[in-house]
């Protein structure tokens, strides 16, 4: 079994993020060690069936880390196996879709970029950035295979979407958006209370407005769904987001064209939400005992 290449202090660190990765990730791992060692072998995850082998998650851990400024090795290792899961699922959906890739675009940006730097400086960047020749032309092909499946989970935003307009007031604890609402429904200005009491400082000085959006634009994505659910013009709450509690009501709803400027952000973010959505419903198996022999091996190295 290769060994993975870090500090014996990041080690104990990196297991600990790892196994909290498997209490948050819906993995279906077997009721045994053994069974799961016998389903994975020596790799450190599947992905619906997919490995995600040890060598593989060490080059790309091993490049991040030669480069973060990160203390906290065993987050970093977090965020490496759960990057490692996603490309997978993106892969896969690519696969599944028959999306392609330009292959031979992929293989003229390499070109490009090795022809500028020259022959002996593209040795150089390559090891000095932990890169086989191989490794980056496959770490390209992942961009453009990114952006394929991005363009094609938004390819809806082209058209007319369904927006909502709406307006709240942000406040920090429940109790204070039941005053709110009481104030409210007792006649006080719905403008004048987003001024006085929001925390939202980009929207309180307007009423507390939103503008108009699409599901996945806002900050907090539960704060949308709740205003595409919320009937015309009723005010509701509180409801609770990991900004605080809202006081919310939608003033407006119609089908409208996503502006040039808004799109870039709102197709990332309905990828991005896609991305998390794929993960909850695949089939994601941890190989927890790989995991603890290749902490007792750092563990062994280090002395």
């Amino acid at each position: 079994m290769p060994k993975l290449l870090i500090k014996r202090a990041a080690s104990r660190c990196l297991l600990l993020s790892l196994l909290l990765l498997s209490s948050v990730l819906p993995t279906r791992a077997s009721d045994s060690a053994a069974a799961t060692e016998t389903e994975l072998g020596e790799a450190l995850a599947s992905v619906n069936g997919v490995l995600i082998e040890s060598d593989r998650f060490d080059a790309e851990f091993q490049r991040v880390a030669a480069f973060s400024r990160a203390a906290d090795r065993g987050a970093l290792a977090l965020d490496m196996l759960r990057y490692l899961i996603e490309a997978e699922l993106i892969l896969q959906y690519a696969a599944a879709n028959e999306l392609e890739v330009d292959d031979e675009a992929v293989d003229a940006e390499v070109a490009s970029f090795r022809d500028n730097l020259g022959a002996q400086r593209w040795r150089t960047w390559l090891n000095d950035n932990l890169y086989t020749a191989a490794g980056f032309r496959a770490a390209i092909r992942l961009q453009y295979v990114r952006s394929a499946v991005r363009a094609d989970i938004t390819a809806h935003l082209q058209d007319k979407v369904e927006h909502v307009r709406a307006r709240h007031i942000l406040v920090a604890r429940r109790i204070e958006a039941e005053q709110a609402l009481q104030r409210l429904a007792e006649g006080e200005s719905f403008a004048r209370l987003a001024a006085q009491l929001s925390l939202d400082v980009s929207t309180r000085a307007f009423g507390g407005d939103l503008g108009w959006f699409v599901r996945g634009e806002l900050l907090d994505p539960s704060l949308g769904e709740a205003a595409f659910s919320q009937p015309l013009d009723e005010i509701g709450g509180p409801i609770g987001t990991r900004l605080g509690y809202h006081v919310l009501q939608v003033v407006a709803k119609g089908e409208r064209q996503i502006e040039a400027g808004r799109l870039p952000n709102i197709a990332e973010n309905i990828f991005q939400l896609w991305l998390e959505q794929q993960v909850e419903q695949a089939e994601i198996r941890l190989n927890l005992a790989a995991l603890a022999a290749y902490d007792e091996l750092n563990a062994q190295a280090a002395e």
